[in-house]
């Protein structure tokens, strides 16, 4: 196959590069606005959960599908410093009168209008209003944007918080990181590949080869953003993936062309070599970290499978343009790839640090055990903060210090403790009219039953008005509507035929584990007669639901991701050993990588140089994502030392010297490879966001100990102490090999 496709690019190189990159020119057209097309709504929603159901039955069923905008008012410097002085007044009012009048709001409720002292601080110098906004097609961002523009005022200061402040901040945050990050990377990663060639020629291809990768990824996103909704996260993995792999493959191909250059011989067969042996193993590497991340697809949450898309997109664009375009380039090149060689580095290629790495090899192969046992040592401790790990939810602490919904959003934290921003909403389909016989005096049973459990302040609803009330009262009230404005107001807010809500407000914190207790407790409650059925909804069932399916459905995401790099490894090396401990070896590496997370970002060690508030805990999505894009990445240098020990095999005759010779051979480019994508995973670390931040250095973490340790040390260790025993297979599967193998056979090189 690889053989095939080498002589089709040896005899139409330029028919190859001129059709890629007038499609990387298209894509890079088209996918140039991708960040403005993707959903807001990360995708958290479990879909058939209680909390999901929830949301669900208030749009379609009560038609609530509005969301809130907190408006928060304070004094400007020299302006009325009190909320209740009447210039103060008269300015808020002033506001929400325009406000008012916008055709996208459904809905005002402020201090001023209702004189609730829980809309006021303590001090009395801030007050807060909810404005509810249409979602329209477009989530709300549209009226958001309309909603700020009217804002402005020259006596009173208004800022905006809540999800859609928060969401809409986070993706001008990430717009601008991912544009940052990836000028800054290419400027780096451009001076270190000059270090690491010698060569401008050279160095100049993989920079190449990244930006067609990225570009293509990024045109394919939106394209499936026409299909389905793509949150916008998903740019960050498109940008970070595409880029560092594609960089890695471009690597490993070019340094083998150079390698079977120096060696010499006819220029058509060393492009065959080159494909059939690092164009094959890139491959087979590319299908192994894409499968990785497909696997994410069999997770019940959009986000997930956002992510798994992305990745899996990013990672197949960067292995179709190493083994597709940049062979054509070498053919066209041949030697004129060492072209502009600053003279320095002349004779950095020829003289390759192969006597550092020749002793090295040798000193591992001497000290097997001694080696293995201090680096699972060094391992297990970098591992231990582990042992503490916290999962919760992100929260506006995720932003940056200076973004206004997170300035908003810790002043209601700390002025405004009993405004009760995140109520619990239980949804219930009655038997019958809900404002009426056995529907109401459900509502009444149940509302009585949660405001007895504890750390319930309050319900309200259709049978939540006063609690002074009782049921005779408040059919009463429904009977004769036209006569109680309060019960008209309660009918129109709070249900709709058959279909009712109520909120249930509660003093704990909204993401801690008193707050999710209080939605199992309430679960659990028997559901009265009159009701068909009760879902839970708002922010700690949606956190509660969330873990819930994590925990229920990360077994077998991993499960699959195993099961698929097993198949795959077998496929290109036919051994049943060698999977297994490739498996088992990653998991290690995982674990010094998930400690290192724990204590940065949930310790909050380096808090204060990397420029985030640390929360106490991790979030689950970060951590699912870094362990299906770390394994893969493992696998990838995993890939590149075996291939290559199992090449040696054959030249050395021997298990020991292959092994050594694989070191020396594939050590240094996996290390260059190593600080190169930790380059481009470093870069968007430095984002603003505490989600591009865990994710830039979970991965960089993991490429560090995964090139160093893991890669040089703990596996030739391993593969010394295995012996013959690394390449053993049962009968059966080794014919599958043979057969699958025959197709991919090296080509031979005299």
């Amino acid at each position: 196959m690889f053989l095939a496709l080498a002589r089709s690019i040896w005899r139409f190189p330029a028919l190859f590069l001129t059709a890629s990159l007038a499609v990387a020119a298209v894509a890079a057209w088209y996918g140039s606005d991708v960040i403005g097309r993707l959903t807001l709504d990360p995708g958290w929603d479990v879909p058939d959960s209680g909390s999901a159901l929830a949301r669900q039955e208030l749009r379609d069923g009560l038609g609530k599908d509005e969301t809130a905008v907190i408006l928060l008012f304070g004094p400007r410097p020299g302006g009325p410093a009190r909320v209740d002085d009447p210039a103060f007044r008269d300015a808020a009012e002033a506001v929400l009168d325009e406000v008012g009048r916008n055709p996208d709001v459904r809905g005002v409720e402020s201090y001023f209008a209702s004189a609730d002292a829980r809309m006021k601080s303590a001090a009395g110098d801030l007050s807060y209003a909810v404005v509810w906004l249409a979602r329209g097609a477009d989530e709300g961002i549209g009226a958001y944007q309309r909603l700020r523009a009217q804002l402005d005022n020259a006596v009173v200061r208004v800022e905006t918080g809540g999800e859609l402040a928060t969401y809409v901040d986070a993706r001008e945050y990430l717009a601008r990181d991912v544009r940052k990050a990836e000028r800054l990377s290419f400027l780096l990663l451009a001076i270190l590949l000059v270090w690491v060639f010698g060569s401008f020629t050279a160095a100049a291809l993989p920079l190449l080869i990244g930006g067609m990768s990225v570009a293509v990824s990024a045109a394919l996103l939106k394209l499936f953003a026409h299909f389905t909704e793509i949150s916008v996260y998903a740019a960050n993995v498109v940008s970070m993936l595409g880029l560092g792999l594609a960089i890695d493959y471009a690597l490993f191909i070019v340094s083998r062309y150079r390698e079977e250059l120096a060696r010499g011989g006819e220029r058509r067969q060393i492009l065959l070599t080159t494909l059939s042996t690092a164009g094959r193993t890139v491959a087979f590497s590319g299908l192994t970290v894409a499968a990785s991340l497909f696997c994410l697809l069999i997770l019940p949450q959009r986000f997930f499978q956002n992510m798994g898309l992305a990745g899996g997109i990013s990672v197949a664009a960067a292995m179709l343009a190493s083994i597709l375009v940049l062979p054509a380039l070498l053919a066209l090149l041949g030697p004129r790839i060492d072209h502009r060689r600053p003279g320095r580095l002349r004779e950095r290629w020829r003289l390759q640090t192969d006597g550092a790495w020749h002793r090295f090899g040798h000193f591992v192969m001497h000290r097997p055990r001694l080696i293995l046992a201090g680096t699972l040592l060094a391992l297990g401790f970098m591992g231990q903060p582990l042992l503490h790990l916290e999962i919760g939810p992100a929260d506006s602490k995720s932003l940056p210090a200076g973004a206004e919904s997170r300035r908003v959003q810790e002043t209601l934290e700390r002025e405004f403790p009993q405004a009760g921003l995140s109520p619990l909403v239980i949804s219930l389909q009655t038997r019958g009219p809900a404002e009426s016989g056995a529907g109401l005096a459900a509502q009444y049973q149940l509302a009585r039953a949660i405001e007895a459990l504890d750390g319930v302040d309050r319900v309200t609803g259709l049978a939540g008005l006063d609690g002074a009330l009782t049921l005779d009262d408040y059919r009463l009230l429904y009977e004769h509507p036209d006569e109680f404005p309060l019960a008209a107001a309660s009918l129109v807010q709070f249900s709709r035929g058959e279909r009712a809500y109520m909120l249930a407000y509660y003093r704990a914190d909204p993401a801690s584990a008193e707050a999710r207790d209080l939605v199992r407790r309430i679960r659990a409650l028997a559901v009265p007669d009159g009701v068909e059925s009760v879902h839970v909804g708002g922010f700690p069932a949606e956190h509660l639901d969330y873990v819930d399916s994590l925990r229920a459905w990360t077994p077998k995401v991993i499960a699959a991701i195993v099961a698929v790099i097993t198949v795959l490894l077998f496929l290109m090396l036919g051994s049943a050993v060698l999977p297994v401990k490739a498996v088992l070896t990653n998991l290690i590496s995982l674990s010094a990588t998930f400690g290192g997370l724990v204590w940065i970002f949930q310790d909050g060690n380096l808090a204060q140089w990397l420029d985030f508030t640390p929360q106490g805990k991790l979030e689950g999505t970060v951590l699912v994502l870094i362990f299906a894009s770390a394994f893969g990445l493992s696998i990838d240098y995993e890939v590149f030392l075996l291939s290559r020990v199992r090449e040696m095999r054959g030249r050395t005759g021997g298990d020991a010297r292959a092994i050594a010779a694989g070191i020396r051979r594939s050590g240094p480019i996996i290390t260059r490879a190593a600080l190169l994508i930790g380059i481009v995973l470093g870069t968007f670390a430095m984002g603003d966001l505490v989600f591009m931040k865990a994710m830039g250095i979970g991965l960089l973490i993991s490429v560090v100990v995964d090139a160093t340790l893991v890669r040089m040390l703990l596996v030739p260790a391993s593969l010394r102490l295995l012996g013959r025993w690394m390449w053993w297979a049962p009968r059966p599967l080794r014919r599958v090999y043979d057969r699958f193998h025959a197709h991919f056979k090296p080509s031979p090189r005299p």
